[in-house]
């Protein structure tokens, strides 16, 4: 279960299947869509970091451009 702390942590990567688990006392595992991404430290996890590497997964793993929404102009066309 996500909690409103671990939600807003994540920001709008959240709402893209990016989820935290503390397997440990001390960690914190990202996670995309159940599959672990990336593991942190809990005095050393930051909003920032965690949305970083949330947005390096996608772009490394699923070829996505940055955009937070789509394009008025993109939706149209297709």
């Amino acid at each position: 279960m996500t909690t409103e702390a671990q939600t807003q942590g994540l920001g709008i990567f959240s709402q893209w299947g990016f989820t935290l688990w503390n397997p440990e006392d001390h960690t914190i595992m990202l996670l995309h869509n159940g599959r672990s991404i990336a593991i942190f430290s809990q005095t050393g996890a930051t909003e920032k970091s965690l949305q970083k590497e949330c947005a390096l997964h996608l772009v490394r793993c699923h070829g996505w451009d940055g955009a937070l929404w789509r394009r008025q102009n993109e939706e149209t066309n297709q």
